[in-house]
């Protein structure tokens, strides 16, 4: 048994080991130091955001409302992982 697997425990409670979790909207992870499911979970974020708002984009309204609805709705999803 590693150092790392060995149970911790506060107040006489064991806490959980997980291979990763999401603080702050961003993936973490103490096992794996390859990015990459990060980086993809950002771009799927953004092109979530983006479908959602496919009508807005799509719609015959000023390329200013457009830039204000991808600043506050798809860019937050791809940098905090935020849902919109």
């Amino acid at each position: 048994m590693m150092e790392n697997d060995t149970p911790k425990y506060i107040n006489n409670t064991q806490i959980e080991n997980v291979g990763s979790y999401f603080y702050l909207g961003q993936r973490c992870s103490s096992r794996d130091k390859n990015q990459d499911k990060e980086i993809q979970r950002r771009i799927t974020a953004g092109w979530t955001g983006f479908a959602n708002h496919r009508d807005i984009f799509k719609g015959n309204i000023g390329t200013c409302l457009k830039r204000q609805v991808y600043n506050s709705c798809v860019l937050p999803a791809m940098t905090h992982g935020a849902e919109t």
